[in-house]
């Protein structure tokens, strides 16, 4: 049986993964053959600034692949070799693909998102679908247009949201539906099986990186949403967490990151300069929240 034959564009951890299952998974092999990877440039990492390939370029290595590290397209178009393969797949590439480049592979370019688009377009749909409490989400499986996250949808999974996963464990279990998503979709492709379904662009919102910023807490509206609005803080922490988490700046100027709760109870906190504790411990010493 004719397989497709594939350029995967991904950096980060998450992609490396998905990029291995690609490799070693004896039934998705059967319908694929990755051909050459396209992953961002080597990047200091560290204290001491090392260069470090990517997650994903440590995969092709490791077993055996064409690499090919572009962080900017321009003037790039020969270099690619896609031009003979039947599609590209981008997941988490971290660039927008220039629509000559698009055009270049038979069947063209998909792209896997974490959202039910068009809602949530950009780079962190799970992270707001956390934040803002919804209670389900799910993938999408697109073909790539020279916008972000706009292109026709080949399949779409809608999932539910667990009420105490984070963002984490989100992700995690939307990675795994994605895999499954592909190869079904894959298998269509080889049997002339691929409907395209036009997104109601007026229904499009954006889901941007978040910032340090977003995880910040005025003092006293810290204490009211303990309070309060228990909800709105947990989800808000489900969202961030790990990164940047929430936090607040404490009378004595120094910052209060919280690194575990629940809802309606805040159960670890570190403060800067210190070692994570649990939050009595932090409340008997500090007396900051009043009583805990």
């Amino acid at each position: 049986m004719k397989k497709i034959t594939l350029a995967y564009f991904g950096s980060p951890d998450f992609s490396a993964k998905f990029l291995e299952k690609l490799l070693i998974d004896i039934s998705i092999k059967r319908l694929i053959e990755v051909k050459l990877v396209i992953t961002q440039p080597d990047r200091p990492v560290g204290r001491k600034q090392i260069l470090t390939p990517t997650p994903v370029k440590q995969v092709a290595l490791k077993y055996g692949l064409k690499v090919l590290e572009i962080g900017n397209f321009l003037g790039k178009l020969d270099q690619l070799e896609i031009r003979n393969l039947d599609l590209c797949l981008i997941y988490f590439y971290g660039q927008i693909i220039p629509k000559d480049i698009l055009l270049l592979p038979k069947y063209g370019f998909w792209n896997i998102h974490f959202s039910l688009l068009p809602k949530y377009r950009g780079p962190a749909p799970a992270v707001w679908s956390l934040i803002n409490g919804d209670t389900k989400t799910g993938v999408s499986l697109v073909q790539t247009d020279e916008k972000l996250d706009h292109g026709d949808l080949i399949a779409q999974k809608e999932v539910g949201i667990n009420p105490q996963e984070t963002k984490i464990a989100l992700e995690e279990r939307l990675d795994n539906i994605s895999y499954d998503l592909f190869k079904k979709e894959a298998k269509n492709l080889l049997d002339g099986k691929i409907n395209l379904t036009p997104q109601n662009h007026e229904l499009s919102t954006y889901a941007g990186f978040p910032t340090k910023q977003d995880g910040y807490i005025e003092i006293s509206n810290f204490k009211f949403q303990i309070s309060n609005s228990p909800k709105k803080l947990f989800n808000l922490f489900r969202g961030l967490y790990p990164w940047p988490g929430i936090w607040t700046i404490l009378p004595n100027g120094k910052r209060l990151k919280i690194t575990n709760m629940e809802l309606g109870k805040i159960k670890r906190v570190q403060l800067e300069g210190k070692t994570e504790v649990d939050f009595e411990t932090f409340n008997k010493a500090y007396k900051v929240f009043g009583n805990s």
